[in-house]
């Protein structure tokens, strides 16, 4: 049962392409790789004469219809606004607890990793623990090899002190790959599973609970630790998600104003464009154009919103509950 439920969590980690386009991968590049999607299929259509793509009435239609939707990205972006603004202002008293909450945490976290200040940047704070998570495992392991509890207890403790330092030091080494970006560091994490062994180490440290006070009581640090990964990790979603969503609605108004315009343009000239004595590739060229660059901000907006709920759905597997599926 707990192997069906590991596999199932492994399958529903991305990569690959799937997580580029999701997660990794620049916004732009992957609204570019949308858009150059939806000029070639345009263009097929278009030049193989598989639809009519050209008449200026149905051109008319979708640039109209266009504009009327490329003026909602006003309310989009305003709400998009709201919600990274609704974090940031509160009253004095708010904006002093949440602060004092931070250097709390930090302070708790030095302590338990005996670090004398812990680091400012995300990927050195997170090696930190993960490493203080790895150091408790051996920890444990040492002390079974020269314990004389039986040999069930003592191989489901080392499987398991295995896979954290295992899982720990995997994540530690594409922490130090991927450098002090706070984006890649928040995606690093997101793949540091840590649910399934929480659970593993809170059985085992009952079983030991009278056996061996001293030992469960080391795991019992394995496991505050993880409750301090997941509170930083969860605080840097927090973050991560915040600065998405402000690059967005930013984009959104860099992309959408000149959007608008080229559709206004292009409802009063195409008709003209139309009469020129011009090869049918190269109006269907001119058609498509105009359309791929009204879409670029619905593809800017697609791309940060497939990243935004891609995490969120990641980081919902994280916790008291694993899902067993994508449901």
């Amino acid at each position: 049962m707990e192997e069906a439920t590991a596999d199932s969590a492994d399958d529903r980690s991305v990569s690959g392409f799937a997580r580029w386009f999701l997660l990794s991968g620049n916004r732009h590049l992957v609204s570019l790789v949308v858009l150059s999607g939806i000029g070639a299929a345009f263009l097929a259509v278009g030049i193989l004469d598989l639809a009519t793509v050209t008449t200026p009435n149905r051109v008319m239609w979708y640039l109209n219809g266009t504009v009327n939707g490329l003026l909602t990205l006003v309310p989009i972006t305003i709400g998009v606004n709201q919600i990274v603004l609704s974090h940031e202002f509160g009253s004095i008293q708010d904006l002093y607890e949440r602060r004092t909450d931070i250097t709390d945490f930090r302070e708790r976290v030095e302590e338990r990793t005996g670090t004398a200040v812990s680091s400012p940047h995300a990927s050195t704070f997170f090696e930190t623990l993960l490493s203080a998570v790895a150091d408790a495992a051996r920890t444990v392991q040492d002390r079974f090899d020269d314990s004389r509890a039986d040999d069930r207890l003592t191989n489901d403790v080392e499987e398991v002190t295995e896979s954290v330092i295992r899982e720990a030091e995997r994540t530690n080494d594409e922490l130090a790959a991927n450098g002090t970006s706070m984006l890649r560091t928040f995606l690093t994490m997101l793949n540091y599973r840590n649910s399934e062994q929480f659970h593993d180490v809170r059985r085992i440290r009952a079983e030991l609970s009278d056996f061996d006070p001293e030992a469960a009581k080391e795991l019992q640090q394995i496991t505050e630790l993880f409750v301090e990964v997941d509170a930083a990790r969860q605080f840097l979603k927090t973050v991560v998600v915040e600065r998405q969503l402000a690059r967005l609605s930013r984009l959104l108004v860099y992309t959408g104003i000149p959007a608008v315009t080229i559709a206004t343009i292009g409802i009063f000239s195409y008709r003209d464009i139309a009469g020129l004595t011009l090869s049918h590739a190269l109006l269907v060229g001119v058609a498509g154009t105009i359309i791929v660059a009204t879409l670029v901000p619905l593809a800017i907006l697609g791309a940060y919103i497939l990243r935004v709920a891609t995490i969120a759905h990641q980081t919902a597997m994280y916790g008291p509950f694993i899902p067993e599926s994508d449901d």
